[in-house]
């Protein structure tokens, strides 16, 4: 019996990972006025933020059903593997409570269902680290226990390039966003236990990399021989600065790029840079 891990579409987990590990995503929903989508198999980073920049209205985003997990949980005992789901923080979606209402409603004993009480680039690091994990054919709860000791040793951190987004989405006053963008102020946040806190904000981009390093120094982060994920939405060369300071001046065993997804994009907006890590 094999382990099949169960992940959502905010963890925006690559394609090639999840090809080559065989996980299963199971989408949210990003709804248009007029029109909804899966996220990540009907509308692509790309296709999204072009919509995005179309819209006049902010997008919603739904989601997962337990019906659908139930579907995706079914499947996979069927062929006669443990189901191990990982999924974005509770605080932030009721996709956590969808997944164990499913495994309620099927009553198996192969089932685990775990917050990751992150989301997006945290997430992601928690599913990496499950992957290891089941490749060293350690047995489900085994793997639980472990990850569950890891997830307050997720690092993980998101730069906006825009507040328009947080004051369209109702997190932040019109005025606000106006007075912010005259500024040219980007936010830090923090994603930790759920939830979202401003760890600091910056005036201009060309402050990211000298900020990131002073950070990194100020909390004691040893990033020798570990993987490092990196995120941006639309503009790749964004996190080019990133990078190479990151390759220079760490010793990092591997820096993974990816693309944010709607969901996350809804949210966030284009220009967003994300770094996270497991601090262990």
């Amino acid at each position: 019996m094999g382990i099949r891990i169960v992940i959502d579409s905010t963890s925006d987990v690559t394609e090639e990972i999840i090809r080559k590990h065989n996980l299963k995503m199971v989408p949210l929903t990003v709804n248009f006025e007029n029109e909804s989508y899966l996220d990540k198999v009907e509308l692509s980073s790309k296709d999204f933020f072009e919509k995005l920049g179309n819209s006049e209205k902010l997008p919603t985003t739904s989601q997962v059903s337990p019906g659908a997990f139930a579907e995706a949980f079914s499947e996979i005992l069927l062929e006669g593997d443990q189901v191990l789901g990982i999924f974005l923080a509770s605080e932030l979606s009721g996709t956590y409570d969808s997944a164990r209402i499913a495994k309620d409603m099927i009553g198996s004993d192969n089932i685990r269902i775990m917050d990751s009480k992150s989301v997006c680039l945290g997430a992601f690091t928690l599913i990496l680290k499950a992957i290891e994990l089941v490749e060293q054919n350690k047995d489900i709860d085994e793997i639980v226990d472990e990850l569950e000791k890891m997830k307050d040793k997720i690092v993980a951190i998101a730069v906006l390039d825009t507040l328009r987004y947080l004051e369209k989405g109702g997190r932040l006053s019109k005025g606000q966003a106006v007075v912010g963008s005259l500024l040219n102020i980007k936010p830090i946040l923090e994603i930790k236990d759920g939830t979202l806190t401003v760890l600091e904000k910056i005036r201009g981009r060309n402050k990211i990399v000298k900020w990131v390093d002073e950070w990194i120094e100020k909390n004691n982060y040893n990033l020798s021989d570990k993987t490092v994920l990196l995120f941006y939405a639309q503009d790749r060369d964004s996190i080019k600065s990133i990078r190479e300071n990151f390759e220079e001046n760490y010793k990092i065993k591997n820096i993974i790029e990816q693309e944010v997804g709607a969901v996350i994009g809804t949210h966030t907006g284009p220009g967003v840079l994300g770094i996270a890590f497991l601090n262990a």
